[in-house]
């Protein structure tokens, strides 16, 4: 920002992140097909590492949004070292995992899934056992202790609207077992069905190709093709699986638009079946329009809430309560939902109704920072410690968009 005030510079923090994940699909490409050269079609292939609704709201975070992009390139960067020495690759497992800790933790899951990806692809090839089992050994020794370094000498405890508490011996089983259920609960109801259906075919296409590309016996590479990918979903959300309280927004879950990524860059880059190809451009094409609707509802929610704001204001204003000299403790009740031409959209979109803040919202502390602070309504304060809704208030105003309450010392806004 070239200054020591946090200044607006956007969109260039999105267009480093946009780089930062072009960087990290090349890379992606390089290891996993281990060819030097890539048609335009391989590049499409791995929009979903940055374009999956999860990751949509990473792009949103105006200052947020480089770091959280880093954290998927940290996670895939030590797979370069992977077959240059042992010590090479476990120095930057260790670096690179650090620094996805103190990104952005969700990106947790990404480096194991690709751990697993490149085992199996190794295993397939028919290549030596001990070599694999040596790769999978440093890479998990190496994970660990800096997931370890991180718990001990960099990580705050945090108990808030989240915790970064890990449950303990006697509760790991069943916390991760209900993380897991809840996290993919959400992504069956957050997705359109025509995206499951399409998600599930590429399984079975990665399946399919695995068998068919196999050096090996292919009774043996159909199971470890479930396995692996079985295994990969496991380790989607990281280590928050085995958080108490974990993050459920789908900024969490954008590791299972990078799993994606994963799955569509081996059937592209290994199969000769056009339907697979296909299927994952598909899967591309829908992310990318769904991105353009993303980004036109969040404009048609900061229009509304802007409309929303200015009548209650205005309403303030014609009571005879911004001119006073005397302070007026206000607090905002209810909130004002979704846009109506949201709400009112004749496609299911449930994914809009997560990614879409609610910024004029008195259960929320954003969603009451910008009437408080970007209008200079001076006599106006806002107490947190009182609970206006618990006074017996008279009515001074009831319109079809807000009831207000108040007296000369106290209003209450009620968003309907």
């Amino acid at each position: 920002h070239a200054d020591k005030y946090l200044t607006d510079v956007s969109p260039l923090p999105q267009l480093i992140a946009i780089l930062i994940l072009a960087v990290s699909g090349v890379i992606l490409l390089y290891v996993i097909s281990e060819k030097k050269q890539f048609s335009i079609w391989q590049l499409v292939i791995t929009l979903p590492l940055g374009l999956s609704p999860y990751f949509l709201e990473c792009i949103s975070y105006k200052y947020d949004s480089p770091y959280m992009a880093l954290s998927i390139l940290a996670a895939i960067f030590p797979s370069l070292f992977h077959k240059k020495g042992s010590i090479k690759y476990f120095i930057a497992i260790v670096i690179s995992m650090l620094v996805v800790c103190t990104t952005y933790q969700p990106a947790s899951g990404i480096f194991p899934m690709l751990v697993i990806m490149l085992a199996m692809k190794s295993w397939n090839e028919k290549e030596d056992n001990k070599t694999i089992g040596r790769f999978i050994f440093v890479s998990i020794i190496g994970y660990c202790l800096s997931l370890l370094i991180f718990k001990i000498f960099i990580m705050v405890p945090a108990n808030t609207y989240v915790s970064n508490e890990i449950a303990s011996i006697g509760e790991i089983v069943p916390v991760v077992i209900s993380n897991l259920k809840k996290y993919f609960g959400l992504i069956i109801t957050d997705f359109k069905k025509i995206w499951l259906v399409i998600i599930a075919l590429m399984f079975c296409a990665f399946i399919y190709t695995v068998v068919c590309n196999t050096k090996r016996k292919k009774y043996l590479a159909l199971p470890i093709a479930i396995i692996t990918l079985v295994l990969m979903l496991f380790c989607t959300f990281g280590v928050y699986i085995s958080l108490k309280n974990p993050l459920y927004d789908p900024r969490a879950m954008y590791g299972f638009g990078v799993l994606l990524a994963f799955i569509a860059i081996y059937i592209c880059t290994s199969s000769r079946k056009y339907i697979s190809k296909i299927l994952c451009l598909l899967l591309s094409w829908m992310f990318f329009s769904f991105s353009f609707t993303y980004g036109n509802a969040l404009y048609v929610q900061e229009k509304y809430t802007d409309y929303r704001v200015a009548l209650v204001i205005e309403d303030l204003e014609n009571l005879n309560l911004l001119n006073n000299e005397k302070n007026i403790n206000l607090q905002i009740s209810g909130t004002i939902q979704l846009a109506p031409n949201i709400r009112n959209m004749p496609q299911t979109y449930n994914m809009l109704n997560r990614l879409i803040p609610i910024t004029f919202n008195g259960d929320w502390y954003w969603g009451t920072y910008k009437f408080f602070h970007y209008y200079d309504l001076k006599n106006i304060y806002q107490n947190e410690n009182l609970d206006l809704e618990t006074y017996d208030l008279p009515i001074l105003k009831d319109t079809v968009y807000h009831r207000i309450r108040g007296n000369d010392e106290y209003v209450l806004v009620e968003l309907k």
